[in-house]
């Protein structure tokens, strides 16, 4: 199965949230044949809920595999999940294979951001998200990277740096939320608290239209207390200044993503 496939099973014509969804993580992987096989690495994670709220939207903001472990748990539920990972897996020109026993060693040891078993998951819940329907106003799902500021290797020369941030475009807006009946949002983080600095610009207008945010850790079956978002350091500043300040790096095919320059020597 190509990118572009699985591309449009997470982003089928007939959704209202595939024009959210980012194609970047998905235009170099390539699945070999043979099947998607269950992950048996991880638990299934739990969720409070046992149908979908049509008021309700929901953000996850876990370490990539566990955000899509969970979005599709939520998906068995009602929520259509909706990847918002705007990012290279790799150089580009390499194609990806995902095997659920492969590990490619020698792409994670060039990326700032391994996204290897993201992508993985991804492959595995692609033959479960086909067999789902779901309501024509189902709730969305906004499946994020907890690790996309930060990277999971040192950065250095010549590596390959695809850490990625988010922008308010990248969502809908709270009107368009309000109009498709959308009252309140749930934040899922590894633990409770104020959401990382980028997320921090969507969900404040959200907010301040009125839209209600709930704060969920992913380990925690109790009650969603409502937060109130702080307010970003940099929501004044212009957001590409922003990015050069941060050093992250775009891709010239969309998305984030490009090699580091070697560090000259001082003379």
């Amino acid at each position: 199965m190509t990118g572009k496939e699985l591309f449009e099973i997470w982003a089928p014509s007939d959704s209202t949230w595939s024009q959210r969804v980012s194609p970047a993580s998905f235009a170099q992987i390539e699945c070999s044949n043979g099947g998607a096989a269950a992950n048996v690495d991880a638990p299934a994670p739990t969720w409070h809920e046992q149908r979908a709220s049509p008021e309700s939207a929901v953000v996850i903001d876990l370490p990539g595999a566990d955000s899509i472990r969970l979005a599709l748990v939520l998906a068995e539920r009602g929520y259509r999940p909706v990847p918002i990972i705007n990012a290279s897996p790799g150089p580009v020109g390499l194609q990806l294979n995902f095997l659920p026993q492969a590990a490619n060693v020698s792409l994670q040891s060039i990326v700032v951001l391994d996204m290897s078993s993201l992508v993985r998951e991804i492959w595995i819940g692609t033959e479960f998200l086909q067999k789902l329907s779901f309501a024509s106003d189902a709730p969305p799902v906004f499946i994020l990277d907890a690790l996309r500021l930060r990277g999971t290797n040192p950065i250095r020369d010549d590596m390959f740096d695809n850490r990625w941030m988010v922008f308010p475009q990248d969502f809908p807006s709270a009107r368009f939320l309000a109009d498709k009946k959308i009252k309140r949002v749930t934040l899922v983080r590894a633990e409770k608290g104020q959401p990382l600095e980028d997320l921090s610009h969507v969900l404040l207008r959200w907010q301040e239209a009125g839209i209600e945010i709930l704060a969920k850790a992913s380990g925690d079956p109790g009650a969603r207390p409502g937060i109130t978002v702080s307010r970003p350091s940099r929501l004044r500043t212009s957001w590409y200044s922003a990015l050069a300040k941060m050093g992250l790096r775009r891709s010239s095919v969309g998305g984030f993503g490009s090699f580091v320059p070697e560090t000259s020597a001082a003379g």
